[in-house]
């Protein structure tokens, strides 16, 4: 048995594919095997698979008709063999060391997964930046450099960054969990499942993958695909209903659920927005008695309950979309103003503390013990 199972889903990514592949077959951690997964690529994707395979016997190639990364991913859990599964998105790459520092702190603290932080690189400009959502810096905070569990974060649970390629799994933590298939938005599903399994966590605040954000990515694509985040968001409420916890986590459910529906209508192109905003509204509408007993009941936050209301109350799309823009903007220049106040509180304890200071040196210059100071100054001079 291979230490550590590394799965790559590849479908047309012959652009990028070598990159990712020399990130993982360089790996300074060298106990693994290399599931990769074609998922009916039509370009050269199989042939430099086949290439790397040929020069590197860790490497395991299966076919499969495209299906989508969940299905390849499924498939990639199944044939693993290792104590640990990671997966590797294939227009991406991993730092060098990534692997052996994961596996190292799973074995040290007994972990069921290990969470990390994702830097974002521009395919075009080469670029990296870092965004709040893959930093998770809240974690360092609330967590520190304990291991926990979901249980510990109740209030800031779906803020975790639910991209595959952030964690290193236990794989007898995740061999009875599969991606749902057919849908996009999978990855919520799936680790969600995973935390809710959980007892050991632990967050390493280090940057160890680097993550390609293209222009022709499937979540970039503004389709109509993107209506999937409704059924997706759904079955997280219902995957938890059954907890006898679920009414702790309906805050952060609906935070989760309103942030993620308003993301993908902002983002899908202009044609599918009518359509869109329709089918939310009619997803309110059906969860209505629902949210309206927990909004009485305080479990949506502000802007959640703003989301929802304007959903119902908006003559058509434009109207909603203005009115989030506009609560959204209104938020930002509030939070300016009072971060704004605090800098003046802030400055004005300074100017307070610098006038003391200056009257304490005052007074300093006036004892005894100043002046033969200064005298002995002069003297040594």
């Amino acid at each position: 048995m291979v230490e550590i199972s590394i799965v790559i889903p590849v479908y047309n990514v012959e652009k990028y594919l070598r990159e990712c592949l020399d990130s993982a077959v360089n790996q300074t951690f060298k106990d693994i095997e290399i599931i990769c997964i074609n998922d009916g690529s039509t370009d050269s994707s199989l042939d430099i698979l086949k290439e790397y395979q040929e020069s590197d016997d860790r490497i395991i190639i299966f076919n499969q008709e495209n299906q989508g990364p969940g299905a390849a991913r499924n498939l990639g859990i199944n044939k693993s063999k290792g104590k640990y599964v990671y997966f590797l998105d294939s227009d991406d790459y991993l730092e060098l060391n990534a692997l052996e520092k994961l596996y190292n702190i799973c074995e040290e603290k007994s972990l069921d997964f290990v969470l990390f932080k994702l830097l974002n690189f521009n395919d075009k400009t080469g670029k990296t930046f870092q965004t709040k959502y893959y930093n998770m810096a809240f974690l360092n905070d609330r967590i520190g450099d304990n291991v926990f569990s979901y249980k510990d974060l109740y209030d800031c649970v779906f803020n975790l960054a639910v991209s595959p390629p952030a964690k290193l799994y236990k794989r007898e933590l995740i061999t009875d969990i599969d991606y749902p298939e057919g849908i996009i938005f999978e990855d919520n599903v799936f680790f969600l499942k995973t935390l809710l399994k959980a007892k050991r966590i632990y967050f390493l605040d280090e940057f160890l993958y680097n993550r390609r954000r293209r222009d022709d990515s499937l979540t970039s694509s503004g389709s109509d695909d993107y209506y999937d985040i409704i059924p997706s968001m759904n079955y997280l409420f219902d995957i938890c209903r059954d907890l006898d916890d679920f009414e702790l986590l309906k805050e952060g459910l609906y935070y989760k659920k309103f942030k993620e529906l308003y993301i993908r209508f902002s983002k899908v192109n202009d044609v599918h927005k009518e359509e869109f905003f329709n089918l939310i509204r009619e997803d309110c509408l059906k969860h209505k008695e629902e949210i309206d007993e927990d909004i009485a009941n305080d479990k949506l936050r502000k802007r959640s309950k703003f989301i929802y209301e304007s959903v119902l109350s908006s003559d058509d799309y434009k109207e909603f979309h203005y009115r989030i823009r506009l609560y959204d903007k209104n938020k930002e220049i509030n939070d300016l103003k009072k971060e704004n106040k605090s800098l003046k509180n802030e400055n004005k304890k300074l100017k307070s503390s610098n006038k003391k200071l200056k009257k304490e040196n005052k007074h300093f210059k006036s004892t005894k013990a100043y002046k033969v100071w200064k005298k002995y100054s002069k003297i040594k001079d």
